[in-house]
């Protein structure tokens, strides 16, 4: 199976009470079912918020309409997460889960994602604005980190060193390598290069998950082609495989046992009734 953990929302989902046009969803449905067609298993729709995360930003998922050959990872009158994000999906058929993206500029911001905020999401990155933050993103001082998401076009001002990174793999945090920037201009591209080489470097190509970040259906580009893409990065193909598949699996995994079970061993099951309550 291949996941795509990043198909962006409209910038202005990060909002509180945010609502999405139907054109603006007709787009996003495009994409679903482009990933589709390329092969794709799952997809993750991802919100990016800015500030602190309050339960007003849900509101933009109450619209979200049905997709077509999807299965939606949460219920669409409760808003209660799908009991296994992560599993085996029908052939022919894609899953659409939720992503919750947060840019992190203070510890403040990085403490509002507590299980109570975020436990409705099927995955939660961070994307941290500095070097501190970083090392809060990689250590464990926040609850309900998945993926750390640096952003791949831009001069980031610190460096992702390898001792640092190292916590958030034996934490079981991964990260996130999005190819959209390098379908950019020149300057952007020669950026994505460097980027994503140092996040190789500093992870030994170990824990990573490849993700898209376009908005367009004709920059999605198929999981092969992206497992090519790691060559320019000195990624064998191995690992570049697995950065789409038991990588991307295991980040699921991880946020499915922070939020499911109890201390990682146990996962209780709860009506629909109960679980739409623990959501909310």
């Amino acid at each position: 199976m291949f996941y795509d953990l990043n198909i962006p929302l409209p910038d202005a989902c990060g909002k509180p009470n945010a609502r999405m046009s139907i054109q603006e969803w007709a787009q996003v449905a495009q994409l679903v079912e482009q990933a589709r067609v390329f092969g794709y298993s799952v997809v993750a729709l991802n919100q990016t918020i800015q500030g602190k995360l309050t339960p007003e930003h849900l509101a933009v998922w109450r619209a979200a309409p049905e997709f077509q050959h999807a299965e939606l990872g949460w219920d669409r009158e409760t808003g209660a997460r799908a009991a296994y994000a992560a599993g085996n999906v029908r052939r022919g058929r894609i899953r659409v889960l939720r992503r919750l993206t947060a840019v992190v500029s203070d510890a403040a911001q990085g403490h509002s994602l507590t299980a109570a905020t975020a436990g409705a999401y099927d995955v939660v990155a961070v994307q941290p604005m500095s070097d501190k933050m970083l090392l809060a993103a990689c250590n464990g001082s926040w609850e309900t980190v998945d993926m750390v998401a640096l952003d791949m076009g831009q001069r980031w001002g610190f460096i992702a060193k390898h001792k640092v990174v190292a916590q958030a793999l034996a934490l079981g945090v991964s990260l996130e390598v999005t190819y959209g920037p390098a379908l950019s201009d020149a300057q952007t591209r020669q950026q994505w290069v460097n980027n994503a080489a140092a996040i190789v470097r500093a992870t030994r190509g170990k824990g990573l998950v490849w993700t898209g970040g376009v908005r367009q259906p004709r920059d999605l580009r198929a999981p092969y082609d992206i497992v090519n893409l790691g060559a320019v990065l000195q990624l064998n193909s191995d690992l570049s495989k697995h950065a789409l598949s038991a990588n991307a699996r295991a980040a699921l995994m991880h946020a499915y046992t922070r939020a499911g079970t109890l201390r990682a061993v146990v996962a209780p099951k709860l009506p629909p009734a109960k679980r739409a309550k623990l959501a909310a």
